[in-house]
This record gives structure tokens, sequence and C-alpha cells, in this order.
């Protein structure tokens, strides 16, 4: 090797440096979506860093540097296509559907990760026999194929800190929650926990005041940092969502905040692949009518069947029963259900009386949500008078099925983490609204498992008989949708786009005024291509 090359290695080193930080940010942007679970990372990530174009570049430039003989043009070519690359990668702190937050704990999992990304470079070039210049290449090579990895390894050392750290967070917001003693209220459900819960906080605010956290912070973690932040004395009630990721995740969550009073808006077959069954779902959404203290009261939308059976299956409480067309002696039941571009008309009657309602917000589960909030409002001494004016001025949560006007064209914003039940309330809502044409746009619905292919079918052969057009966003569920418009002889309808961006394109094309437009779900940023990754499309392969 000619003797200028062990100074060559600088400015490839340099530049593995740039290109390494970038793909670390990268992956951690993943893994932070993930909740920094190592075994869903690296299902995800699999054999992807084999497909990055900088391992390659790596090797290739090794090969030429060695085997080729040719160091000079090995390293300008590196170094050039490694600052491309790094730089044609959009920055994941500032880009994506959702964004890289550099919390602390992202941070210290990305300074820890980058400095056993350096010792094992290092040791790579100690390793590697032969020169300089291909020993650099090389080590870069493999650090690039193993970052994923050294991501997981970082966050499993921080593990002891994180733990310790979080141990002392969580005790000072259960001092202040024994402090301020609010009424807690649990809410859960497959579907409608967040709209409950703020439906819920905007009827109880005129009974006395009212904590509820904005958005879908339904984790420990996340109403630890709610309750030190926000809660003050004089808050009387706290509405608490509670998701949960497997059995057992609600029973910690009402260990730390103990419920009084809970809603469960349904109990259906969403996030099923990770539940492994709808028995699953029903255990663990029994565990927060289960940590009701006895006579607490237990509110259940009675058209879910297996919400229902929670109230059946968890005696001393005091179940209030709410629903449209279910045959139990309801003590809210839902009637005379419209829809107009300005919101929802609909009649409550309960035991006592009836209350003609109208509301700005839409859809059939969210009207169903609002029911429920109201029968436990009124439960905890809310008048029902207020409450059901109170209706009027209720927002609708972002992405939600808002509808709103933009240039002459009606949207229906539904994209958050949409389900099939809110896929056919989204359709329901845009055939009763007046419009010249109807498009929709979708993924389709996810993580159902084995169903998945089946009910996507069956959404799409709905979707024809309302919409225009159907523009199936990715590879996820198109085969489905494919032959669910198949089916119903109206292939032409549906179009076929790989992201979100090629979508809006279509519509900027195609949508004209007086028409409607339908955004129902939005993947992931782990199911679907994003401009300027190398990576494709996420788990397609696996859930067409």
């Amino acid at each position: 090797m000619p003797g200028e090359a062990p100074l060559l290695a600088v400015p490839v080193a340099a530049a593995q440096v740039v290109l390494g930080w970038r793909r670390l940010l990268a992956y951690l942007r993943y893994f932070q979506q993930e909740g920094y679970e190592a075994g869903r990372f690296m299902g995800w990530t699999g054999v992807r860093p084999l497909t990055d174009p900088g391992f390659w570049l790596a090797a290739g430039a090794a090969w030429l540097a060695n085997a080729g003989g040719r160091p000079g043009l090995s390293t300008a070519l590196f170094v050039i296509g490694a600052v491309v690359l790094a730089f044609a990668q959009p920055d994941p702190r500032t880009s994506g559907k959702i964004t890289l937050t550099m919390t602390w704990r992202a941070t210290r999992i990305a300074t820890v990760a980058a400095v056993l990304a350096v010792v094992l470079w290092a040791v790579g070039i100690a390793t590697v026999d032969g020169p300089d210049l291909w020993a650099v290449c090389v080590a870069g090579a493999l650090g690039l194929l193993l970052l994923p990895l050294v991501l997981v390894v970082a966050n499993a050392l921080l593990s002891p800190y994180e733990r310790s750290t979080q141990g002392v967070y969580r005790a000072e917001a259960t001092d202040l929650l024994a402090r301020v003693q609010p009424l807690v209220v649990g809410i859960t459900g497959s579907y409608g926990k967040s709209s409950t819960k703020a439906m819920l906080a905007h009827l109880l605010q005129f009974k006395a005041p009212t904590l509820a956290a904005t958005g879908s912070i339904n984790t420990i973690m996340g109403l630890t940092r709610h309750i030190r932040e926000n809660l003050v004395l004089g808050h009387e009630f706290m509405v608490v969502e509670m998701g949960a990721y497997g059995i057992g995740s609600i029973r910690r969550l009402c260990d730390f905040t103990p419920p009084h009073a809970a809603i469960v808006t349904a109990v259906g077959d969403m996030h099923l692949e990770r539940f492994g069954s709808l028995e699953n779902i029903f255990i663990a959404k029994r565990e927060l009518a289960q940590a009701l203290p006895d006579g607490g009261l237990l509110v259940v939308n009675a058209d879910s069947p297996n919400a229902l059976r929670i109230a059946r299956t968890v005696p001393n409480r005091r179940a209030l029963l709410y629903g449209e067309v279910s045959t139990e002696d309801l003590d809210t039941r839902l009637e005379r259900v419209q829809f107009t571009k300005g919101g929802t008309s609909f009649v409550l009657r309960t035991r006592t009386a009836e209350y003609a309602c109208v509301t700005p917000i839409h859809g059939r589960p969210i009207v169903h949500n609002l029911a429920g909030a109201f029968t436990l409002a009124v439960a905890l001494g809310v008048d029902p008078t207020v409450a059901v004016a109170a209706f009027r001025t209720i927002r609708a949560v972002s992405n939600r099925l808002e509808v709103v006007e933009d240039r002459g064209i009606t949207w229906i914003r539904d994209a958050y983490n949409s389900n099939q039940y809110g896929f056919r309330a989204a359709l329901e809502v845009a055939a009763a609204l007046p419009a010249a044409k109807r498009v929709l746009v979708t993924p389709g619905v996810i993580e159902l498992g084995a169903a998945q292919s089946e009910v996507n079918a069956a959404l799409s052969r709905e979707a024809a008989a309302v919409c225009d057009n159907t523009l199936v966003v990715a590879e996820t569920n198109r085969a489905a949708f494919l032959h669910g418009h198949q089916a119903v002889g109206r292939p032409d309808r549906l179009v076929a786009v790989a992201s979100r961006t090629e979508a809006f394109r279509w519509i900027a094309e195609h949508v004209n005024p007086g028409d409607l437009v339908v955004l129902e779900n939005d993947l992931p940023d782990l199911y679907e291509h994003t401009e300027g990754f190398f990576w494709g499309g996420g788990r397609a392969k696996v859930r067409a």
C-alpha cells in the first residue's frame, strides 16, 4: 500500500462518523416508536442494515483500497458517497410522521450508543489484519451493520439508571396524589379512550376543577410527568387514560393511580396481534374494573359484548350501562343519531328524562363515547341539563373524525390509530354529508393478526360502495383492498400509492371544490416507506 494510505484513512474515518451518527438517529426514532422494546425493534430491523447503501459503500471502498489497489480513488468515492448518504437522510428529529423526540432518555441512549459504536469501530480497526485504510473501511461497514444492536445494548446498560430515576419521579407523583386526593376516573377500551377522556373532563369541569392530560398519555411514566407538572391543590377530579400493552399493564397503572370510578368504552380486536387473542384483551381491560373499590362506579358500553361481560363478571361495583342497539336495560340510551357538516344531533334517553342533544363532533363511536361520559358525569354530580348544554362546546380530538372545510373541500380527518369500527364510522359520516365526489385515503387497519386480510377486504368492499375513489397507501394491505374492490366489481375505483406524500399529490391533481376526502388511519413510520430513508415499507411483507 502506498505511503499516503494511512493519511487517507483520516477523511474516511471522519465521513464514517458523520454517516454513522445520522444512521444512529434514524434507527433511534424507530426504537423510540417501539417504546424501547428490544424484541419488537429488532424484529422490525431484521436484515435492514444489509440493505443500507452505506454498508455496501464501505465494503466497496475496502475492496477498492486493498484488492483493487486504488486507495486514493477509494477514499474520494467513500467520502463523497458517505456525505451524500448522510444528508440525503432527512433528520429524524424534524421529519417523518412521528419525529424523534430527544428526551433525556433518548439523549442518554444516543450518547451511550455512540460511545459503544466508537469502541466497536476502534476494536474492529485493531482486529482487522491489513493496511490502515482497509481496516477503517471494514470496521465502518461492520459498525453500520451492527448499529441497531448497539442501540439495544446501550438501552440495556442504562436500564438500572432508568429504573432508579423513574422510581424517584414516580415517588414524587405518588406523594402529590396523596396530598391533593383527587377522585380518579380511569378510562380504558380498545378504542375511544382519548376522546372519552377529553369529553368527560369537559363535562366534569362544570362540577369542580378537573385534570386530564391532552393527547394519548396512558403509561406510568407519561402519567408521572403529567401529575408532577400539572396536578395542584384544588383539583377534585383527575381523568386517567389507561392503555394496555399486555395483561398486567392496566393493573400497574391502577396501582399507581387507584381509580374510584371507570368507563370501559369497548373491548374489540384492536392490537390483536400484540395481545394474541380477544380473550387476552378482555382480561387486560377487565383489570380496571377489578381495581375499583366495592361500590365504585363502573360505566360500560353495553353495545360491546366484551365490555358488557366485564360488568357482569366483576361483582360489587355500581354498574351503569349505556348504548344504542343493546337489548339490555340501559341507564342511558342513544337514539335518532343524525350527521351534518356542522356536527351531530341525537337524543339521550335516561331512566328519568329525555334530552335532545347537538354537538359539533362526528362519528357514531365518538357519540357513543359522549353518552358514556355523560352517564358518569351525571353520576358524579354534574347537572344533566348543564352536561347537555356543554355538548355544544365540545371539540373533536385532533385527527379523530374531525370534519373541516378547506377551500371548498370537505375533509374528514380520522388519521390517528384507527380500527375497523372507526373506519366504518368515517364511511358512515362521509355517506351522510353532501359531496360531488368522495375520496378515501387509507392504508387499511393493522395489528389484527391472522384476521387482518379478511377485515381489510371487508372494509374495502364497504369503501367501494361509498367512495368514488379509494387510495390505498403502501403495501401493507394493498392485496386485501384489491381483493375487496374486485369482489364488488369496482377495481377501477382503487388507486395504489406508495406513500402519504404520493396520495396528497394525487389529491391535488384530482380533487376539486365540492368534493370530500376521508383520511382514514395513518401507518406509523415503521410500516410505510418514507422519502429519504434507505429502507422500504416496514412490516408490509409480514402483514399483507
